[in-house]
């Protein structure tokens, strides 16, 4: 039992580690002229589809290299948390919920940070649309959205956790 709880603990380490270690590294996307450019996948995906013009790309390059520096040294502060919980749950000794209380509240605040800072860099960018292109980019939202739900629904996913083995 002791061993299933360890476990369990560690993969909630790793599992909080993972999307800060995805947001470090953001999926970069060339733009012509051979830029590559930090950018958040679903906002990349619906961009390259609203038919940015010249000045838009590069305004576009602006905010989100502006936006990466400023959340670069939050990811960095991230990291460290993490690191910091890893060491205490891996540490001898018994752990409780208490002796991570702080660190939890640190993490959730540069989460709460970079999110605000995410928000709004999409606020900015999505000033620079026309009209026209912030419909399509909605068209292909709701398309991508019931795309999902019709996987969702053939997967039988419905967020519901799935039932343990007693027996375990």
């Amino acid at each position: 039992m002791f061993l299933k709880r360890f476990l369990m603990s560690v993969c909630l380490v790793v599992a909080c580690a993972l999307p800060a270690a995805a947001m470090a590294q953001p999926f970069h996307h060339g733009w012509g002229g051979g830029a590559s450019d930090p950018m958040p996948m679903p906002m990349m995906m619906l961009l390259r589809h609203v038919n940015l013009t010249t000045d838009q790309q590069t305004k576009v390059h602006e905010m989100m290299r502006a936006n990466f520096a400023e959340a670069r040294p939050l990811m960095k502060q991230l990291h460290a948390i993490h690191d910091q919980i890893a060491d205490k749950v891996m540490s001898p000794g018994t752990v409780s919920e208490s002796d991570l209380k702080a660190l939890q509240s640190q993490e959730n605040q540069i989460h709460q940070q970079l999110d605000q800072k995410m928000l709004a860099t999409a606020l900015k960018i999505r000033g620079l649309l026309t009209p026209a292109q912030v419909a399509q980019a909605a068209d292909l939202h709701t398309k991508l959205k019931g795309l999902r739900s019709q996987m969702q629904s053939l997967l039988g996913d419905d967020g519901a956790t799935p039932a343990t083995n007693p027996a375990e």
